[in-house]
């Protein structure tokens, strides 16, 4: 992948020069974890406004009671996954303030509740719509593509139109001001967008009433348009914008890497069933497969596990028939790799002093911090709460990212039936922080024995990837 963070600047500044306007960063959605949203009651008093007149082939229905446009926003913002970068860690649902790592700086979410001064509490739904589906605010300047507009263009009138009354009647107005975004010049002009929207491609807005659709077409409007996989899973050219003819076959994400989820059988999940999909965007983990961390984690937490499961078959239903696209590295099924081992005990009779902080080789790391949950045959635990090594796609895959990234971060993913945990041993564990050689180490003992093979992850690798958060 291009180094975008030395590539950018003069594709920026070219555009500057060029034509009075700049490709402004686009990046990937944010991995810090957002507060569950958690909608409010104070809602003004004054009456919905009517849906939109319907453009589509089933128009809106003009009698669909309040209740059932307000049930219908509430869900659309869950399918759309607003709460994980408008809510800063800790603080409140969609008042903004969450930073989001970019190659030309942070940019910061903004406050999207209905507050009139600091939020959108003055905007008018067309006002709303151009913002939600152009990337244009109130004020006419360009939103960073950050905010996945691209995706959400797809959006139909009465989905848009839903999602602007929840917002306006049942999130809580909260006085917040969150900081500025820190870019660097020249991609903080955000009248450079109007160049990168003009080369980009969005989605084409869906019709009609989306609930009504069949699966495949329900599948692909909440893939695309609602949930916005194509945005993590979906390589980008040089300028940042998504492949369209490598569309969900895998992309680097801010240290981690998600995965090719087109059908094929070797490189992405063309092998998985459809409750294999179901039960794994449901729960964020699938036994003897995958187990959903980072952005993904997020993703489950906030969306995913949220929506219906004939929504989420139908998501399922969708990829399974996306074209199948083959990866240069993964050739084998990445949940394909290893068997339990049966290794001797390597502990030594002699007690291990607690200033002795010599650096252990990979097993021994395994032994000392894995082992007990995992277990010394790397089978996980009965019932799979901590899972399997092998037959596990993350140490499976042969891009070893999302292995270090895990190691360096942990795990901590809840749904509503569900807590999955697992430490992190970075530079601010509570519970041990290994050094870049000892995760190298490590990293290279977990592939050779359970997954893909060695595949001699250095410490300055390890160095490059704590960097990225």
């Amino acid at each position: 992948m291009p180094d975008f963070g030395k590539l950018l600047p003069a594709i920026l500044l070219a555009g500057t020069v060029g034509s009075g306007v700049t490709l402004s960063q686009f990046v990937l959605p944010p991995t810090a974890l957002a507060q569950t949203v958690a909608p409010a009651t104070s809602a003004p008093a004054t009456a919905l406004p009517p849906p939109p007149k319907a453009t589509g082939d089933k128009p809106a229905s003009a009698s669909e009671s309040e209740e059932a446009v307000l049930n219908r926003g509430s869900y659309i913002a869950r399918a759309a996954d607003c709460v994980a970068c408008h809510t800063a860690v800790g603080g409140k649902p969609f008042a903004g303030g969450l930073k989001i790592a970019t190659p030309m700086g942070n940019v910061v979410s903004t406050n999207i509740t209905p507050d009139p001064e600091h939020g959108i509490g003055k905007y008018s739904e067309a006002e709303f719509e151009q913002a939600v589906r152009h990337g244009v605010r109130r004020d006419g300047s360009n939103l960073f593509p950050v905010m996945p507009y691209v995706s959400y263009a797809g959006m139909t009138d009465q989905d848009v139109h839903a999602l602007y009354v929840w917002f306006m009647h049942k999130v809580e107005a909260v006085p917040f001001a969150p900081p500025e975004s820190e870019t660097t010049l020249p991609s903080s002009m955000r009248t450079a967008m109007t160049a990168w929207n003009f080369v980009t491609t969005m989605e084409k807005p869906e019709t009609g009433d989306s609930s009504a659709y069949d699966p495949i077409r329900r599948g692909r409007y909440l893939t695309n348009a609602l949930a916005h996989c194509g945005t993590c899973h979906t390589p980008r050219n040089f300028m940042l914008s998504e492949k369209q003819d490598h569309y969900l076959a895998g992309a680097s994400l801010d240290g981690w890497y998600a995965p090719n989820i087109t059908s094929s059988k070797t490189s992405g999940i063309g092998a998985w069933s459809e409750d294999d999909i179901v039960t794994y965007l449901h729960t964020g983990r699938l036994a003897g497969h995958a187990q959903a961390a980072g952005p993904m984690g997020e993703a489950v937490e906030h969306s995913l596990n949220y929506l219906s499961e004939k929504d989420l078959r139908a998501i399922a239903a969708y990829l399974r028939q996306v074209a199948p696209m083959e990866d240069d590295l993964d050739n084998k099924p990445r949940d394909g790799f290893g068997k339990a081992v049966n290794v001797p005990d390597i502990r030594h009779k002699a007690p291990t002093r607690i200033d002795d902080l010599s650096e252990l080789d990979g097993q021994g790391i395994y032994d000392a911090n894995c082992a007990a949950c995992h277990g010394r045959n790397g089978a996980g635990t009965v019932n799979r709460y901590a899972p399997s090594l092998f037959n596990n796609s993350t140490v499976g895959s042969a891009r070893p990212d999302n292995l270090i990234m895990t190691i360096l971060h942990g795990v901590t993913r809840k749904t509503k039936d569900d807590h999955a945990f697992m430490p992190d041993f970075g530079a601010t564990s509570d519970v041990q922080r290994l050094s870049d050689t000892e995760i190298a180490n490590l990293v290279n003992y977990l592939m050779e024995t359970f997954g893909s093979g060695d595949r001699h992850v250095a410490p300055n690798q390890i160095a490059d990837f704590r960097k990225d958060q």
